[in-house]
């Protein structure tokens, strides 16, 4: 955090003159002053989906959707086309007053003949039309993929809904984006996230196909942050692929990106013990320990980082027991191992990844959004749930995001959880896990360098200039105040890409 004078010449900070209540910036000879604000080494964001973002900022978003029947209206009144099929995003069971997944048969009575697929908030399902089912060919002899379900009904129909791997399906028959569609995705959402002071992100699970695009994008004078790539581990060909071929100033490939398992919502994070609320379901394993094993040496082959999806405590466990037994017999190790989201974890576990070098990436957002649901799922291994304080205790290294577009981006509403998460769970059920400004704070500057074994970028000499303007000190500002944080400013090495 500094107030003063801070000059900067091209992408560095060449100049530091520190004065107490006013905040001035040279960019290029160029003053600004912010008067009594502060400056913070910009934000970074550990886990995002740059390009889904930008396109599912184009769509409608059913989050705030009661019911069924109000998700097919908000659709109806705004429809977002992609070719001749109709997405929409973000609805959510879970919030309506019938918790139940809706069907095919809503959406039958007002597109009988135009395909419909929406994609649950948290991108672990979809919700068809026949229309669609028909076009994909799932029917009632259609088998389920490994670690996939097809949801259906007495009658062994398909509901309409697809969870997990079971979303493959779907995917050959979506019409193709325009290049030109693509790239105004890429700047909408680095327009977005930068209104939120990020300044760096961790783009995860990117398709190899895209990254033409990304790197158009990326060598052209366009609004650009700070980019971390980590590939779709299931999509990567390592026979054709040189990944050092599409690195610049703004654009690194540092890695791949694995689901171990689905996600809490829709019953597929993968669980030791069945389901709370669903004893039929312990969750979806998404890759064998002989897959791990393969992973882990793919990516020491090609000096990759490593990033695996897992929210559930097996999920967590296996990747766990089968990264120890690849410790001790590799003599190459992966660039980094992190383990994205860290949800519900055995104590015994968060002590492996200390004892491994693994990182935990997580997304405090999740909690106050999944807090009641979670109860619901979890039952008395809550718990075992969101184990902040307990990585930080055990020298674990955490480093935080949004999973943007799932949530949203704002650092702020990140660090306003894990500080105030007493007051989110006034009862502690999910333990007394709360972490302080500090410890937050270096989850989303410095701590998300390290996960990808990065120099960090920091209000230093020399340092690449990633800034983030606030309104206030966050140290100083009382914890249940920090929502109220505004962001002045953010700038990407040099360039400001967001003015409040």
């Amino acid at each position: 955090m500094f107030q003063g004078q801070i000059e900067i010449t091209g992408q560095k900070i060449i100049s530091l003159k520190p004065q107490q209540g006013n905040l001035t910036l040279i960019i290029n000879g160029q003053k600004i002053n912010f008067g009594n604000a502060y400056a913070f080494p910009g934000f970074t964001d550990s886990h995002v989906h740059l390009l889904h973002g930008g396109e599912f900022l184009s769509m409608p978003d059913l989050k705030n959707a009661k019911s069924e029947q109000e998700c097919v209206d908000l659709i109806l009144k705004k429809p977002f086309h992609r070719g001749n099929w109709i997405l929409a995003r973000g609805w959510n069971q879970e919030n309506w007053n019938k918790k139940s997944f809706p069907t095919k048969k809503s959406l039958d009575k007002v597109f009988p003949n135009t395909p419909i697929c929406l994609i649950r908030n948290d991108g672990h399902s979809l919700w068809l039309n026949s229309k669609a089912l028909e076009i994909c060919k799932i029917n009632k002899n259609t088998p389920e993929p490994n670690g996939g379900k097809i949801v259906k009904d007495l009658n062994g129909e398909p509901t309409g809904i697809l969870i997990d791997e079971a979303i493959e399906l779907v995917r050959p028959f979506l019409p193709p984006y325009s290049k030109e569609q693509c790239l105004s995705f890429l700047q909408a959402s680095t327009l977005y996230l930068a209104q939120f002071g990020i300044t760096t992100i961790h783009d995860m699970d990117v398709d190899p196909e895209s990254l033409d695009i990304y790197q158009e994008y990326f060598n052209n004078k366009n609004p650009r942050i700070n980019t971390y790539i980590l590939i779709s581990g299931k999509k990567f060909s390592n026979k054709v692929l040189d990944v050092s071929n599409y690195n610049n100033d703004f654009l690194h490939v540092v890695g791949l990106k694995y689901y171990m398992d689905g996600a809490l919502g829709s019953y597929g994070a993968l669980l030791f013990e069945p389901y709370n609320d669903n004893q039929n379901s312990s969750g979806l394993q998404l890759l064998s320990e002989e897959t791990l094993l393969e992973i882990f040496n793919l990516a020491s082959k090609f000096n990759l980082g490593l990033c695996i999806h897992a929210i559930g405590d097996k999920a967590t466990h296996l990747i766990l027991k089968n990264y120890e037994l690849f410790v001790q017999n590799a003599y190459k190790l992966p660039k980094f191992l992190r383990i994205e989201h860290c949800q519900i974890i055995h104590p015994e576990d968060v002590l492996k990844f200390n004892q491994l070098g693994i990182v935990a990436s997580i997304q405090p957002i999740h909690f106050p959004s999944d807090f009641e649901m979670a109860k619901k799922r979890l039952g008395n291994r809550q718990a075992l749930a969101y184990p902040w304080k307990s990585f930080q205790k055990s020298n674990v290294l955490i480093c935080s995001g949004s999973d943007f577009p799932i949530e949203t981006p704002d650092p702020i509403i990140g660090l306003y959880s894990f500080v105030n998460r007493d007051l989110i769970d006034p009862d502690k059920i999910f333990g007394s896990e709360k972490l302080d400004i500090q410890e937050a704070l270096a989850t989303y500057t410095i701590n998300p360098w390290l996960s990808i074994k990065e120099k960090p970028s920091n209000l230093e000499l020399g340092s690449k200039a990633n800034l983030t303007i606030l309104s206030d000190d966050l140290n100083k500002l009382p914890k249940e105040h920090l929502n109220e944080i505004k962001v002045l400013a953010s700038i990407s090495q040099g360039d400001i890409i967001y003015q409040r």
